[in-house]
């Protein structure tokens, strides 16, 4: 009797939220002027509340001193807020583990970092159909990574994203 209960409560709050779920892929340009790709995929529950897998991967390189591989995971709690106009808001907050590597040039010495923080972002959606949302958006990853014999204080932080959502 628990796992039909559970299980029609689930598929009412389904049915209750604009879509199931959507999946985004985004582009920032961080504060270093190195170039990042975001993608996600995220599910509905109660309404328009979600919970969002993300992943974020730096696709340039620093190659004046260092060759830099930073990887993001995170797992957020979001809410969609709907305005007028197909307009909506998307504050998420969750935690984001950072994957560091760095290969310093004229060395063969590596060394790599991992750090898990407690972060927020917020996005603004403009629906450009049904299925289809723009979306800009900005996420605070934390505090930097404390890498010995690397100044790290240049590293990105905070990421102003733009991209496109599909709607499940």
């Amino acid at each position: 009797m628990k796992k039909i209960t559970f299980s029609l409560i689930l598929l009412s709050s389904l049915l209750t939220a604009n879509s199931v779920g959507e999946f985004g892929l985004g582009y920032a340009k961080g504060n270093n002027a190195d170039n990042y790709i975001t993608a996600f995929g995220s599910l509905h529950f109660l309404g328009n509340f979600g919970a969002r897998l993300e992943y974020t991967k730096n696709i340039t390189q620093n190659t004046d001193f260092s060759t830099e591989d930073i990887v993001r995971y995170g797992l957020f709690a979001t809410y969609n807020l709907p305005l007028p106009v197909g307009f909506s808001v998307t504050p998420k907050i969750g935690l984001v583990k950072t994957d560091g590597s760095f290969k310093l040039l004229d060395t063969a010495k590596t060394l790599s970092e991992s750090s898990t923080e407690f972060t927020y972002g917020l996005e603004v959606n403009y629906a450009l159909s049904d299925e289809v949302s723009a979306f800009v958006g900005y996420t605070d990853y934390g505090n930097k990574l404390d890498i010995k014999d690397i100044d790290t204080s240049k590293m990105d932080t905070a990421n102003y994203t733009f991209g496109i959502k599909l709607a499940l």
